[in-house]
C-alpha cells in the first residue's frame, strides 16, 4: 500500500521522543527538510501566535525573544506580523543554521542546551514559544520560568497542542501564575495547529504582572 504524502517519519517522531538525544538527534536529521514538511502539512500555529502578539503589543520595535526558533518559521511569522527586533534560540545547531539563512529576521540567534535552554537574558517586552511547551519537549514548569524571563508588563505568547492539553498540569500551570498575582491570562484561544494531521492547539496569551 502506498504511504500517505502527510505520513513523516520526522513528524511522528517528534511526538515519540523520550531522551535528550532522541530530541537532538531528531532536529539534527530534520533541520533540512523541516520547513518542507510543516509547510506540506499546513501548519498554523506560528501565524496564529503572531497574530495574537500583535493584539496586544503595539510597540513593532520592542524586543521579543522566539524560545526554539527551529529553522525560523516562527521568527517568519513575527516579522510577517511586523516585528523588527527578534532573538532566538534552539537546542540544534542544524536547525539554528537554517534559521540564519533567513534575510532581516533575527537580530541574534544562539544555540542553547537542554540542560539550561533559557540562558538568554531577561528583560524582553515578549517572548514566544511556538510548538515549545509540550509533552516531550518543554514541561509545565516553563510557563513560570519564561514569565520571570520578562520585563514588568512583558507579554508570553505560547501553543499547547491538543496532546499537551491531555496533561492537566500545562493548563494548570497556566492559572497558578495568574492565581498567584504573577500574570493575567488575556487569551486562550483554540484552533488549527497541524492541519493535515487534524491537530489543534490552544494559544495563550499571558502578560507578566
Amino acid at each position: 500500500m502506498m504511504a500517505d504524502k502527510h505520513d513523516n517519519p520526522y513528524l511522528k517522531q517528534a511526538y515519540r521522543l523520550d531522551s535528550q538525544q532522541a530530541t537532538k538527534a531528531l532536529y539534527r536529521d530534520w533541520a533540512e527538510s523541516y520547513n518542507d514538511t510543516m509547510s506540506s502539512h499546513d501548519y498554523q500555529t506560528p501565524k496564529r501566535c503572531a497574530e495574537a502578539l500583535l493584539r496586544h503589543l503595539g510597540d513593532k520595535t520592542a524586543p521579543i525573544f522566539d524560545i526554539g526558533c527551529g529553522t525560523g518559521i516562527s521568527g517568519q511569522a513575527l516579522a510577517n506580523a511586523g516585528f523588527t527586533v527578534i532573538d532566538g534560540s534552539d537546542i540544534s545547531d542544524e536547525m539554528v543554521a537554517e534559521a540564519r539563512r533567513l534575510e532581516g529576521v533575527y537580530r541574534a540567534l544562539c544555540v542553547v542546551s537542554l540542560e539550561n535552554p533559557f540562558s538568554f537574558d531577561a528583560g524582553y517586552a515578549a517572548i514566544t514559544a511556538m510548538g515549545v511547551i509540550a509533552e516531550k519537549h518543554a514541561p509545565p514548569e516553563a510557563i513560570s520560568q519564561l514569565l520571570h524571563k520578562l520585563s514588568a508588563g512583558g507579554l508570553l505568547v505560547f501553543s499547547l497542542n491538543n496532546h499537551t492539553l491531555e496533561n492537566p498540569a500545562y493548563m494548570a500551570a497556566c492559572n497558578a501564575v495568574a492565581d498567584a498575582g504573577e500574570a493575567e491570562i488575556l487569551e486562550q484561544e483554540m484552533g488549527p495547529h497541524i492541519v493535515k494531521l487534524g491537530m489543534s492547539s490552544r494559544i495563550m496569551v499571558l502578560r507578566r504582572l
